[in-house]
């Protein structure tokens, strides 16, 4: 990863310095076209509008960098850019900060039950939660606009760096590490400093092939297919109906290769940028061995979302999405890693089911001023008829659903520098061993390049 980096700073630098010396020459040919001249510069609205397009959406994601190499006619552009943004914060009523895959991220399903004697609080700085991009754009302004995008950086917990997003986009195929098409970036939630987000959220990177269509007087559609990922059991019998099962494994998941992608699609309406309504769809096919006939089996996953913006009144905007589906878990932010999506099924020694689940998600954003902004949402996540197989597993898998709430504020400083603070709330209940809450106090600077 390390020169991986090295090459691309190396590359921009080759890029950058040599165009700039054939600038300064008094030797250029005749009939040189002059706007194909490099330059380096701030990105102007038209140059942001560009790479815009092909950036990740959401609150979330690196904004368009401030500084470009670019031709004098844009038809060529290269940026850089970043965020650097340290939190320090108190944690009240649980340590969730000290929890495995937790850290800076709010991350309700880790919320410890019970909360342990002495551990009912803490206290944390964080400065490793940043990430840096890269994005090229040739042949800007054309049908055959390409783009190449890649961004790295930290999870807030290590100090390695990994890869976050790595794609191409051409003609409106996008291939590549990106965020989910099922996801609705900007209807799950309002910013926050907290970079998990709500529990309910549908949010997931993925391995991706996917087409967006342009807008048709509001109306735009896109599919995709993704690399499958699925969180099930063991595949260990633990129902009521055959005792004879009980306790012993009658299907393997991991013995059955996974052939047919995942297929989400949507359909979109927009009125305006935030007035805008959306339904979205997947479909998954799980293969799994069922051990009691000996034999390969498919079941279907599935589920549907609807997601959206409204703006009554200029400086307010609505959020909202609610999704439901069954074996979806690696697709909804809070149960993801949780071995529940697929259990085997009660009625049937050897098949496996799919388990019911759901996301809602409801947020405000308030912008008095260009400067000043205000945010609050909730969250819920839910799984149902899973109740004996987590009554099983660690207490960490335990899951049964989950509340999230979170009212913010932030500050534009400068247009390079943002200060914020933010209260947060959360909520586990688990099946048999009751639930346990935490609340998070944190303030942030942000420095974005």
């Amino acid at each position: 990863m390390k020169s991986a980096v090295k090459a691309a700073l190396a590359l921009m630098t080759a890029i950058g310095t040599h165009p700039l010396y054939a600038q300064e020459s008094e030797s250029l040919a005749p009939g040189d076209d002059r706007s194909n001249k490099i330059e380096i510069g701030r990105t102007t609205p038209e140059m942001k509008e560009i790479l815009q397009r092909s950036r990740p959406e959401g609150h979330r994601e690196i904004p368009a960098p401030s500084f470009a190499v670019h031709t004098a006619n844009n038809n060529f552009i290269m940026t850089i850019g970043g965020t650097i943004s340290p939190v320090f914060g108190y944690d009240i009523g649980n340590n969730l900060y000290k929890q495995p895959g937790a850290g800076i991220s709010f991350v309700t399903s880790a919320i410890p039950v019970p909360a342990a004697s002495g551990h009912k609080g803490d206290f944390f700085i964080n400065p490793i939660n940043g990430a840096v991009d890269l994005q090229v754009v040739g042949l800007a302004n054309t049908p055959n606009e390409i783009t190449g995008y890649v961004k790295i950086g930290t999870d807030g917990i290590s100090t390695s760096l990994v890869l976050q997003r790595a794609y191409i986009s051409y003609r409106r195929f996008t291939a590549g590490m990106k965020l989910t098409l099922f996801q609705d970036a900007y209807a799950c939630q309002p910013p926050t400093i907290d970079p998990e987000g709500p529990s309910g959220c549908v949010s997931n990177v993925a391995y991706e092939i996917g087409y967006t269509s342009k807008s048709y007087s509001g109306f735009r559609f896109a599919a995709a297919l993704d690399m499958p990922t699925f969180y099930s059991s063991n595949g260990y019998y633990r129902g009521k109906d055959f005792p004879e099962f009980d306790g012993k494994q009658v299907a393997d998941y991991g013995d059955a290769e996974q052939m047919i992608p995942d297929i989400p699609a949507w359909v979109e309406y927009s009125f305006s940028q935030w007035n805008r309504i959306r339904l979205s769809g997947i479909l998954r096919n799980f293969a799994y061995r069922d051990l009691v006939a000996g034999k390969t089996r498919h079941m279907a996953g599935w589920g549907v979302m609807l997601s959206g913006n409204f703006q009554p009144v200029k400086p307010l905007i609505f959020y909202y999405q609610f999704a439901y589906g069954k074996g979806i878990g690696n697709y909804l932010q809070d149960i993801a890693g949780k071995p529940l999506s697929f259990v085997p099924d009660d009625a049937r020694p050897g098949r496996m089911s799919a388990s019911p689940m759901a996301g809602l998600n409801f947020g405000v954003s308030y912008n008095p001023t260009s400067k000043l902004q205000f945010n609050a949402m909730f969250s819920q996540s839910r799984i149902w008829d899973v109740r004996d197989y987590c009554n099983a597993l660690d207490e960490s898998q335990n899951y049964r659903y989950a509340l999230y709430g979170a009212v913010n504020c932030f500050y534009n400083i400068t247009p390079w520098l943002q200060w914020g603070i933010e209260y947060l709330w959360g909520h586990r209940e688990t099946w048999n061993i009751g639930g346990a809450h935490d609340s998070r106090i944190q303030t942030q600077i942000a420095f974005n390049f």
